[in-house]
């Protein structure tokens, strides 16, 4: 990180908040389990530990605190020092967000404070116009707070290869991965027959060979009539075995052709697998080393299960160009909903920051770290069910160079 840089991220990060009336001070510590940030030894603090506005008529205390999972906004009113009738009290307070529409949160009165209505989300980094009203007298007070944030020049955004998309709705299709083994489907496997018994004076083909219907295979010599007859290729396909060698006695199967233009997967399904699976679901078959993937479909599951608990699952496969081969190990990511998400995201864009799922948002040069509540995801593509906003630009490539630089920083949790 350049110096410029650097001398900004120490500015912001030490910068007292702004107040309307007088300055104010941000806990240091507002929930358990977070960091605790740099303590400016003149910012003032509340008697229950929060951030203080004051104002001769009135002063609020704000704590931002974790209770059952969320995180609320209480406020504690005084005035000379003593502690305000809490039912007196109304306060609203207008929540300015990097990149979001503003949010307008109310409280409710509980024991001797004003709690919020709602959870306020993470990162605590905003700008908060707070409207009150006591005993008929109307007060504003302005704070503003940062947190996992940064800002980054159009060089350094390049020459980390950033890359950037806006979040939108679409479908999130959710898939159980199962293992398979590739096999030749059995309206493709042929057992070429002698059909009199006779010796095998030639044979025209040998193993591996393509042949097409009509094909000359062999020549055999009918042992009671002696007459010599010629056996076809009954299909076109690739010989595969070959039973008999000529001077042999030809009473039963010659050789095998197998056709793989088609083939199946065979797929083995656990019982907790077999409970998600249906027939006519869609499937993307890949090799282990992911070097080709096709689609097809479920079209046959088994009514019982092995000794193993395994039942199998097969999917039809086009294999024109023969890549698919009998006895080759594959996945299969089959398809068992697919889900409308309000918002998604890419599946490269989620990061794990202080303990949580986030992803980072970008406005302008500024980047902000956002912790997220995830739903359906696949490879690709995952539902955020809370914490980000449709439209917003969010980081796909390489955030973990952001998530570095505001770890070194320490603005984590810079409040």
């Amino acid at each position: 990180m350049n110096k410029t840089l650097i001398a900004l991220l120490i500015t912001q990060f030490f910068a007292l908040p702004l107040l309307s009336s007088t300055a104010m001070a941000s806990a240091n510590h507002h929930a358990e389990g977070h960091e605790e940030g740099h303590e400016d030894e003149h910012q003032e603090k509340g008697p229950h530990g929060g951030f203080l506005l004051t104002n001769n008529a009135l002063d609020l205390e704000l704590k931002l605190t974790q209770f059952a999972g969320n995180t609320e906004l209480r406020i504690y009113g005084f005035n000379n020092d003593k502690a305000v009738d809490i039912n007196q009290l109304d306060v609203t307070i207008n929540v300015q967000r990097l990149s979001e529409e503003p949010q307008l949160i109310r409280f409710k009165a509980e024991d001797d404070y004003l709690v919020s209505t709602v959870s306020v989300n993470e990162p605590h980094s905003f700008k908060l116009d707070v409207m009150a009203s006591y005993k008929g007298q109307k007060i504003n007070y302005h704070y503003e707070q940062e947190e996992g944030r940064t800002t980054l020049s159009e060089a350094a955004i390049e020459r980390a290869g950033i890359k950037t998309e806006i979040a939108k709705a679409g479908s999130v299709e959710q898939t159980d991965t199962l293992f398979g083994v590739i096999a030749p489907t059995a309206h493709g496997t042929v057992e070429v027959m002698a059909p009199y018994t006779g010796l095998v004076n030639d044979i025209f083909v040998s193993i591996g060979q393509n042949v097409k219907k009509g094909d000359r295979l062999a020549s055999i010599t009918n042992r009671e009539t002696l007459q010599n007859y010629i056996i076809k290729s009954p299909m076109t396909g690739v010989i595969t075995e070959q039973y008999l060698k000529r001077g042999e006695l030809a009473s039963s199967a010659l050789m095998q052709i197998v056709n793989l233009e088609t083939v199946w997967v065979e797929l083995s399904a656990f019982p907790e697998n077999i409970e998600k699976l249906a027939i006519g679901q869609s499937a993307k078959v890949y090799d282990l080393h992911h070097h080709l993937n096709a689609q097809g479909e479920v079209f046959f599951i088994a009514p019982m299960m092995t000794g193993g608990h395994i039942a199998r699952a097969r999917i039809e496969l086009k294999n024109q160009d023969g890549h698919w081969r009998p006895g080759m190990h594959v996945n299969s990511d089959v398809s068992i909903a697919n889900v409308n998400a309000a918002v998604r995201v890419k599946a490269t864009a989620v990061q794990e920051f202080n303990g949580k799922p986030s992803v980072f948002i970008k406005s302008g040069n500024v980047f902000e770290v956002r912790p997220v509540k995830l739903g359906a995801k696949n490879s690709e593509w995952v539902e955020v069910l809370e914490g980000l906003s449709p439209n917003s630009e969010y980081v796909t490539q390489n955030s973990y160079v952001i998530k570095a630089d505001i770890l070194k920083s320490g603005a984590s949790h810079s409040h």
